[in-house]
């Protein structure tokens, strides 16, 4: 008789023992849920403003006057270059869901920066490939929306 009061006290410890581990490992989930949804939430602004960066930049300097064929072609692919960290970073933390449409965005924004190369202006000759550009953009806005839980844009 004198094990039953040891024997409760042990049984009371490893109750006690495994509710706290349970408890902090739930924590531990909640946290970690919580910085993964920051973290995408900041890598999708990161990859959205730097494609507003992008197409800013080309309609300027597909309206800029007195810039030779090299320089347009240099300032162009520079504008451009801002878009692969932000894409890389994306490839790291988004699904597949937000993967697919933003490959093709960035497969517009190539297009729009091979027409100011050229020398055309993105609201004329490349009219057609803005509008497909910003068709796109609201294809991956959507995805990252309901990657994020967000509700969606009408």
């Amino acid at each position: 008789m004198t094990w039953l009061p040891l024997l409760g006290t042990l049984m009371g410890a490893v109750i006690a023992l495994t509710s706290a581990l349970l408890v902090e490992y739930r924590r531990d989930r909640r946290e970690e849920r919580v910085e993964r949804h920051k973290a995408k939430q900041e890598a999708y602004a990161r990859y959205l403003a730097a494609h507003a960066e992008v197409r800013t930049q080309l309609r300027v300097l597909s309206v800029a006057s007195g810039l030779t064929d090299e320089d347009r072609g240099y300032r162009a692919f520079k504008a451009y270059a801002s878009c692969y960290a932000s894409r890389y970073e994306l490839a790291v933390l988004a699904p597949q869901a937000v993967l697919t449409p933003a490959g093709n965005l960035d497969g517009h924004a190539r297009d729009l920066r091979d027409v100011v190369i050229e020398g055309a202006t993105v609201e004329a000759q490349g009219g057609g490939r803005m509008r497909e550009y910003l068709e796109t953009l609201k294809l991956v806005q959507a995805a990252m929306r309901a990657d994020l839980g967000a509700d969606s844009i009408s």
